[in-house]
């Protein structure tokens, strides 16, 4: 455990408003101060979150999210919460876009483990249980809570680049279904974006590194406390932050649309396992030539090999890589050998004539 705020550090090095609230208040005796759950400002912050539900009268409301960020941050002048940490994170997020990713999570993961013992809500006082803890971190990975927040988070926002959310980067990869009448963007356009983009900024990289480096760092710390079967699973937020960290350019590479992007820090998988990291040689500018298509089939197959041996997959693609370069009669041969003699009679083509060696 840290004394104070620089032991998780922001994406930039640089301090922000969150290191402060590392930081204990002033009674040596309440270092979180005051459990604040049923003080008006906190009723206010739960209304201001919640939003409003359709009824016949008017359409649902969205959470005043401005009022949610002001109020939550309000609240550390008195308290150190979980509750108005991850309320102030979503907020944060929803207004700032996918730069604020980072910084929210290293405001819970920094909570958690300077003040583990006194942070509110506090452990059950009979069993030391952390139930009410788990339950506001189980927002982590809810579509109903971060994970919507980071789909909707703004990566690009630029006059002369244009706007790219997380949801765009999903649904060009078929990892979200388009809207009616939505036509996906290409990959070559999400990563032209990018490029421009971080040519003019080059902590974008940096800032998807850092959220899955927190993110990492949160699901490992709960696994240290709660154990893997009780914490939360996050599986879901962390494989939306490697989507857009699969389509970014590597550090200090902003005018090289096909950089490789670095390895992607990996939260545990539920079983207790860690799960495959990239390998950071991916085909980032798309297949563009035969030799790209071969590249790429040796990738997934490779890919399939590590971490699911037993999936037939990779058998189909290794064959179907051995007809590419194949004309129609070696198709023949390879396929259906039985014909092969009645379609090269059929062609006029002596069947012994016919090559079969593997392309290699």
């Amino acid at each position: 455990m840290s004394e104070s705020g620089d032991f998780h550090p922001s994406s930039t090095g640089e301090r922000t408003i969150v290191d402060d609230w590392f930081e204990p208040l002033p009674d040596p005796d309440a270092p979180c101060g005051a459990d604040l759950e049923y003080d008006n400002t906190f009723l206010e912050l739960a209304q201001a979150a919640t939003g409003k539900p359709e009824n016949q009268f008017a359409p649902a409301e969205p959470p005043d999210w401005r009022l949610v960020h002001d109020i939550s941050q309000s609240l550390f002048d008195r308290t150190r919460d979980l509750r108005a940490a991850m309320h102030w994170g979503r907020a944060h997020i929803q207004l700032n876009g996918f730069r604020a990713v980072p910084d929210a999570l290293r405001l819970q993961l920094g909570l958690l483990d300077r003040f583990w013992a006194t942070l509110h809500p506090q452990p059950d006082p009979d069993d030391g249980d952390v139930y009410a803890r788990l339950n506001v971190l189980a927002l982590l990975g809810e579509v109903e809570g971060m994970v919507g927040d980071v789909r909707s988070a703004l990566v690009i926002q630029n006059r002369s680049i244009g706007e790219l959310r997380v949801r765009d980067i999903e649904v060009m990869m078929g990892k979200y279904p388009p809207r009616d009448g939505e036509t996906p963007m290409t990959r070559h356009q999400v990563e032209q974006m990018l490029a421009a983009a971080t040519a003019q900024n080059a902590e974008l990289p940096g800032q998807v590194t850092a959220a899955l480096a927190m993110l990492k760092a949160l699901s490992s710390l709960l696994n240290d406390h709660v154990g893997i079967e009780r914490a939360p699973d996050v599986r879901p937020l962390h494989n939306l932050i490697s989507l857009v960290k699969q389509v970014m350019p590597t550090a200090g590479a902003g005018d090289d649309a096909s950089a490789g992007a670095d390895d992607a820090a990996q939260a545990p998988s539920s079983d207790g396992g860690s799960a495959p990291r990239a390998s950071g040689k991916g085909l980032m500018g798309g297949v563009e030539s035969r030799a790209d298509a071969l590249k790429a089939i040796d990738m997934v197959c490779d890919y399939l090999e590590r971490t699911e041996p037993t999936n037939p997959a990779q058998l189909l693609l290794r064959r179907a890589r051995r007809l590419i370069n194949k004309n129609f009669l070696q198709l023949m041969r390879e396929l259906a050998p039985d014909a092969l003699n009645e379609v090269a009679r059929i062609m006029g083509v002596d069947p012994e004539s016919i090559q079969s060696e593997d392309v290699e």
